[in-house]
């Protein structure tokens, strides 16, 4: 058997319609799928239940969800169940089963009259995809031939202020171990502005002169006299504790210091705005 769940249905409204076949356990039944031509309905969905058996009889039932867009007042269905019998297959159709389509409109008036709607209508504003898209490209490539005329010039003043900003902090510092050092004597402060000089060397270079020793450190930069006399006097003061106070002698080895530090800082400043130049 199988019949609808209601009456009456509007145009495009979905329709339950209900399957049920009993049988013989033995027998095998076959309920129609979407393929079937549900005319003058169309098919939406369908919700199969497990067989269900009982004293040798099973039940197959199937509920079909329709809807129509036929303005026919009265539409009618009967779905088969298809049972497979050897090699012939028979079909048996349940009672026919109708609704009425509800006619919303009974008469058209002629000629149709058109009614106007010249409101405006609020239009959610899109985001201009395109348009981006376009600038972040005009973008890339004006930066690129920015970068490509003025890339280098850019690089070198970045190297310039950080090289200018360096050797101010290490200024700073360094004078700061110097003047404690005049006005306590202690080996301390020396051994510290000795230190902070050989970091501040090697950061410049970009050679370990940290972990060099005196002798090294005067053959890295060419026997120079200054630094010679200047890290010798530093180290017997250091380590050979033969200053006990800020004699004339260390005072003036802690200046040459800091004045070939800063003779370093201007040869590696000129480097590098000479580094076009070079090119």
């Amino acid at each position: 058997m199988g019949g609808f769940a209601q009456d009456t249905a509007k145009l495009g409204q979905l329709l339950q319609y209900t399957l049920i076949h009993q049988h013989p356990a033995s027998q095998e039944v076959i309920l129609p799928d979407s393929n079937y031509n549900f005319s003058p309905f169309e098919f939406v969905s369908k919700a199969y239940f497990p067989t269900y058996t009982k004293a040798g009889i099973s039940t197959d039932s199937a509920v079909y969800t329709l809807r129509t867009f036929d303005t026919t007042p009265a539409q009618q269905l009967a779905l088969p169940v298809y049972i497979l019998h050897e090699e012939d297959t028979l079909r048996v159709f349940a009672d026919t089963d109708a609704v009425t389509v509800l006619q919303l409109v009974n008469s058209v008036q002629e000629p149709l009259v058109i009614k106007d709607d010249v409101a405006l209508a609020a239009v959610a504003k899109r985001f201009n995809w395109p348009l981006l898209l376009l600038y972040i490209v005009a973008g890339l490539i004006f930066l690129s031939l920015v970068w490509f005329i003025f890339g280098q010039a850019i690089i070198r003043k970045y190297n310039l202020y950080r090289l200018r900003k360096d050797h101010l902090y290490f200024a700073s510092r360094y004078n700061s171990h110097l003047d404690r050092f005049v006005k306590s004597g202690a080996s301390q402060s020396m051994e510290k502005a000795v230190s902070l000089w050989k970091n501040y060397l090697t950061k410049l270079e970009r050679s370990a002169i940290n972990s060099f020793t005196t002798k090294e450190i005067v053959e890295y930069y060419h026997d120079d006299e200054n630094v010679n006399t200047a890290l010798r006097v530093c180290d017997r003061a250091i380590y050979g504790n033969a200053a006990a106070e800020a004699d004339t002698e260390t005072k003036q080895a802690l200046n040459m210091l800091r004045r070939f530090a800063k003779s370093r800082y201007k040869t590696q400043r000129e480097v590098i705005r000479n580094a076009k130049n070079a090119r």
